[in-house]
């Protein structure tokens, strides 16, 4: 299985959730604009945003998790 660096992982979840903040102010203003059709379109964008960011967090949460309760147990064989 392939490792992830999870550090890595982390900033592109910080980056997901400042484009998720960054795509509502830009839908928002767009709807006061009275684009309807672009504002959507960005409130769409910004949801796929934030669910990546959740999920990616999720992911590396899980890795961390596994990672500290790995070394503790021990397989014997025989």
């Amino acid at each position: 299985m392939k490792s992830f660096d999870l550090d890595k992982l982390e900033e592109i979840a910080e980056g997901l959730g400042l484009g998720f903040y960054m795509l509502m102010f830009m839908a928002v203003v767009t709807l006061l604009a009275g684009a309807a059709g672009s504002g959507f379109e960005l409130l769409i964008a910004g949801s796929l945003a934030q669910v990546g960011r959740a999920g990616i967090e999720e992911f590396v949460s899980e890795a961390r998790s596994s990672a500290r309760r790995a070394p503790a147990r021990s397989r014997t064989s025989g």
